[in-house]
């Protein structure tokens, strides 16, 4: 098989390493930092990406895209809904209650925020998280409540234990009175797997609209969306289609700055990284000049013999290619096998360790995603090997420069 002379020497460069066992130290080092910084980066990048895919498909969707209010309360209107269902980017419509809470059970509390839905209508919300088994038990107990498992925990509530649950009142001058107390029974547990689990409780809208006060009306109306990023304009939308009196709040408001903050952190986290992997190709600088300065002799006998000074040049871009392509692609090799299998190792870290890696009273999931784009991956390595062609370019150039009749001099 043919090789140009210049690839040949390149690569025998590479596979043979140094004479110099100190040169031989720094091209490992050179060549693993390369390798654990591309593996690191594809890494983050999919835990990143991670966060981004459950942003859209678990933690928008356990929280309200757009609620529709009217101070005077809402009419359940099957012909307002549909208006409201044949609206653009509108995927479901549904009326709600929502109030604030104290649940009590064995001398324990917890601060709750009850969701008052027709069961009827909510599986296109809550669907994801609720099983139709118990959202059916939801509409035949109009003493009922569904509440997230980790306050079912908190409380040390089983399914049919008997619960308080403590709404504040006030008198129609708007002082504060007594709350009120109603009992019910714990129909059930779900998990949505983010901070909604620390004090989300769902009743039945009926029953929540009583306690807050305007039983024969809902609260609003809470539409659900096709695209999350339009929610504001189809917010003000439907305004145009209501009666008079109505406003909106959208889950930009809710949760925008959890959403800027995922994509910040994503750009930070992958800016660090980044420049973990230009550490990484200086390594390779310093590791190409050493081998310039050990192999000097035999570059001098090279341009004795005829190579030219391109040719010299080529030699080393060869070897630093090589060295780039091996670091990188065993990088990703690594780094993709990672990004594959954090969300289990995780896991296993956690059972190991006896407690969550991360709590949905701080994040805003309780477990680590992973989501891997390849064109992330192939963003990362052509990154990676243009920095590593920059770094080959001085020393190759420094090796061209070489001098036979002042290396030879002494020899």
């Amino acid at each position: 098989m043919f090789r140009p002379l210049t690839v040949f020497i390149g690569l025998r460069n590479f596979t043979s390493g140094a004479g110099n066992r100190m040169v031989s130290f720094i091209s490992l080092l050179a060549i693993l930092g390369l390798v654990m910084g591309v593996a690191l980066l594809v890494v983050v990048m999919s835990v990143m990406n991670g966060f981004d895919r459950e942003m859209e498909s678990r933690i928008l969707a356990a929280v309200p895209h757009i609620r529709l209010f009217n101070e005077r309360g809402v009419q359940q209107s099957d012909k307002l809904r549909d208006t409201l269902v044949q609206q653009p980017n509108v995927r479901a419509v549904m009326p709600f209650t929502r109030l604030e809470g104290m649940l009590t059970h064995r001398g324990k509390t917890r601060p709750v925020e009850v969701m008052g839905l027709e069961p009827s209508l909510a599986d296109p919300f809550m669907g994801v998280f609720v099983s139709p088994d118990l959202m059916g038990q939801l509409a035949v107990h109009s003493d009922g409540l569904l509440m997230a498992g980790e306050i079912a925990k908190k409380l040390s509530l089983s399914v049919g234990d008997r619960v308080t649950l403590l709404v504040p009142a006030s008198g129609g001058n708007g002082l504060q009175q007594a709350p009120k107390v109603s009992t019910f029974t714990m129909l059930g547990t779900f998990d949505t797997r983010t901070a909604a689990d620390q004090s989300l409780v769902l009743a039945k809208l009926e029953t929540a609209s009583r306690l807050a006060g305007h039983p024969d009306l809902a609260q609003g109306w809470q539409v659900g969306v096709a695209d999350v990023f339009e929610a504001r304009q189809t917010g003000y939308a439907l305004l145009q289609v209501l009666p008079s009196g109505y406003r909106f709040s959208d889950w930009i408001q809710t949760h925008g700055n959890l959403y800027q903050a995922i994509k910040m952190s994503r750009n930070l986290v992958s800016l660090l990284v980044f420049l973990i992997i230009a550490i990484a190709v200086f390594n390779v600088i310093s590791m190409l000049m050493m081998t310039v300065i050990d192999k000097r002799a035999e570059i001098a006998i090279l341009k004795t013999q005829g190579f030219v000074r391109h040719e010299i040049i080529a030699i080393f871009l060869t070897q630093g290619l090589l060295i780039g392509l091996f670091g990188t692609l065993l990088g990703v090799l690594l780094g993709v096998v990672g990004a594959l299998n954090v969300t289990a190792a995780a896991r296993w870290l956690e059972s190991l360790m006896g407690r969550p890696l991360l709590n949905s009273e701080i994040y805003p999931l309780d477990y680590l995603p992973s989501a891997l784009l390849w064109n992330d991956v192939a963003l990362i390595v052509a990154v990676a090997l243009a920095l590593n062609f920059l770094a080959t370019l001085y020393p190759a150039i420094r090796a061209a420069n070489t001098r036979p009749a002042d290396v030879l001099r002494y020899e």
